[in-house]
This record gives C-alpha cells, sequence and structure tokens, in this order.
C-alpha cells in the first residue's frame, strides 16, 4: 500500500474544511494520502482539541471554585470572630453595668446610714 497523492489532496482539502488549521490540515493529507478516510481523522483530532480546550476550562473553572469557597471559609470565619468579639465586648458591659448599679446602691446605703448618724448627733 503506497502513498495516494490525490487521497492526500483529497484529505487535506477535508482537514481544511473541517478545521481550517495547520494540524487538521496535515493531518487529512496524511490520513488522505495512506488510504485512511482523511474526514473521520481529521473529525477525530478535532473532538480531541476540543476535548482539550474543555478540559482546560473545566478545571479553570474549578480553580476559581476552590478560590471562591476558600475566599467563602475566610469571611465566615471573619464573621465568627466578630460575633464573639462582639458578644464578649456586650457581656463586658453588662458586668461594668451591674457592678455601676451595685456601687450606686452602695452609695444610697452609705448615705442613708450618714444621715442617720448625723440625725443622731444632732
Amino acid at each position: 500500500m503506497g502513498f495516494n497523492l490525490l487521497g492526500a489532496v483529497a484529505g487535506a482539502a477535508q482537514g481544511a474544511a473541517m478545521g481550517a488549521n495547520p494540524i487538521t490540515l496535515g493531518a487529512g493529507a496524511i490520513a488522505g494520502g495512506f488510504g485512511a478516510n482523511g474526514a473521520t481523522t481529521v473529525g477525530g483530532l478535532s473532538n480531541g482539541a476540543q476535548n482539550l480546550i474543555n478540559g482546560g476550562y473545566l478545571g479553570a473553572t474549578q480553580v476559581l471554585n476552590a478560590q471562591q469557597m476558600m475566599f467563602q471559609l475566610q469571611l465566615q470565619s471573619q464573621s465568627q470572630q466578630f460575633d464573639e468579639m462582639t458578644s464578649e465586648r456586650s457581656e463586658l458591659l453588662r458586668e461594668t453595668n451591674t457592678l455601676r448599679d451595685v456601687a450606686m446602691q452602695q452609695r444610697k446605703a452609705d448615705n442613708q446610714i450618714v444621715k442617720e448618724f448625723i440625725r443622731s448627733i444632732g
């Protein structure tokens, strides 16, 4: 089985029609020259190239999704830390207010005792 020049030209023409790039053109010419169906070979290469492009796109999409998940986890962690800090601060303010109220009640009691003491002396 030899090389068929007419088949190579026909395969190259089919390759140009299918993909219009040097890879499909050359594959069609080689396949046509050796008697294979050039359109099938060119179509197979075209599908392989498309699968490669799709794989790259899906890989990039997965990377973006992973980055987005990491961003969401970091944001959730920040939000949780902020909530815990706010809760702690609120608790400290409640304790301070309670201590202030107790101190005020103690002053009132001390004032009442002083008034009673002054009244008993005078």
